[in-house]
C-alpha cells in the first residue's frame, strides 16, 4: 500500500459491502448484518487512511489476494473485533454459577473422588470474563482444597494481551464487588493513575489462548465443566451460531454446563443437551453418562 494522505472518507457501495461481508465470514465467522455497514466503512476507511489507499476495492484486492495482505488482515480483524466486556458482567449468569451450577458439579466430583474443575470463557476478550470464573470460583467454600483451570480465549491478540497483563483501570472494575476487589486485585500506579492488578492467587489459575470458534480450531483443550460463551454468539449468522454451540457442547463433560448470555437463545437438537431453567439465566447442561446417550 501507498502512504499518501487521504482527505475524504469514500462511500462504501452495496457490492463493496457484500464482497468486504462475505470475506470477513469466511475468513472469522463474523457477520456483518445491513445495519452494521456503516461500522464496517468506518473500520475499512481506518486502515485505509494508515495505507493511503484511495478506494475500497483496491483495498479489498489487497487484502484479499496480495502476499502482503495477511499482515494487514491481522490489523484490520483487530479494529472489527468488539471488545466490549466487564467483570460479573451478567450478575445472573454468575449467581447461577455459585448457587447451583458449582455447587452440583463439587458435589458429584466429591462422590466419584475427583478434585479436578475445569472452566472456559470462550470469547474473553480482555480478560474479565475469564477472572470472573476464577473469583467465583475462589468465593465458594472449601475452593482452597480443589484444583481449578479456566482457559480464556478470544480471536484477538490484543485483547488477549491485555488479559495476560492483568491489570485494569476503576472503570473496568466498575461492577465488581468491593469486597472482590480487595480480596483479589492488587492497586499500583503508573503515569496514567491507578491500576487494579489481579492477584497472583487469581492470576495463576487462568491461561489465555488465541481461537477462532467458528474455524473449529483444534485447541487441545481437556473436556470442559463449565463453559462462558457470553455476547459472542451475535456477531454470528444463525447457522454458525448453531454450529458453534454444537462445538462447544462437544466439550462439555457429562453433567457440564454451557452459560451463554440470555439474548442469545439458539435451538439445539441434541439428545444429550438440555436447558436448564433459571430466571433471567440461559444454561444448557450435558446429561450424566447414561441419560439420553
Amino acid at each position: 500500500m501507498t502512504s499518501n494522505a487521504i482527505q475524504m472518507q469514500p462511500e462504501l457501495s452495496a457490492a463493496e459491502y457484500a464482497l468486504w461481508r462475505e470475506l470477513i465470514w469466511q475468513r472469522c465467522g463474523l457477520y456483518f448484518s445491513e445495519n452494521r455497514r456503516r461500522f464496517l466503512r468506518e473500520r475499512l476507511w481506518g486502515r485505509m487512511r494508515a495505507g493511503g489507499v484511495e478506494c475500497y476495492a483496491e483495498y479489498y484486492r489487497f487484502v484479499a489476494h496480495n502476499a502482503q495482505g495477511a499482515s494487514e488482515w491481522r490489523h484490520l480483524l483487530e479494529n472489527l473485533v468488539v471488545n466490549e466486556t466487564s467483570f460479573f458482567r451478567h450478575p445472573p449468569s454468575y449467581a447461577s454459577l455459585t448457587a447451583r451450577i458449582l455447587p452440583e458439579l463439587l458435589r458429584v466430583k466429591r462422590e466419584r473422588g475427583e478434585q479436578m474443575l475445569r472452566m472456559w470463557s470462550a470469547g474473553c476478550s480482555s480478560g474479565q470474563e475469564a477472572y470472573s470464573l476464577a473469583i467465583a470460583f475462589l468465593e465458594m467454600p472449601d475452593a482452597r482444597s480443589w484444583r481449578l483451570k479456566v482457559t480464556g480465549t478470544d480471536i484477538s491478540q490484543t485483547a488477549l494481551a491485555k488479559a495476560r497483563r492483568g491489570s485494569y483501570r476503576a472503570h473496568e472494575l466498575r461492577d465488581l464487588p468491593d469486597l472482590f476487589r480487595e480480596r483479589h486485585f492488587i492497586m499500583s500506579k503508573d503515569t496514567h493513575g491507578t491500576l487494579y492488578n489481579v492477584a497472583d492467587s487469581v492470576r495463576k489459575l487462568v491461561d489465555f489462548r488465541t481461537a477462532n470458534l467458528v474455524a473449529g480450531d483444534d485447541l487441545h483443550l481437556h473436556m470442559q465443566d463449565v463453559i462462558f460463551c457470553q455476547n459472542v454468539l451475535i456477531y454470528f449468522k444463525p447457522e454458525s451460531r448453531a454450529e458453534v454451540v454444537r462445538g462447544l457442547c462437544a466439550r462439555l463433560n457429562f453433567g457440564g454446563f454451557l452459560v451463554p448470555a440470555p439474548a442469545e437463545i439458539i435451538e439445539l437438537d441434541l439428545p444429550d443437551i438440555e436447558p436448564v431453567r433459571v430466571q433471567d439465566t440461559l444454561i444448557y447442561r450435558r446429561q450424566n453418562q447414561g441419560r439420553g446417550m
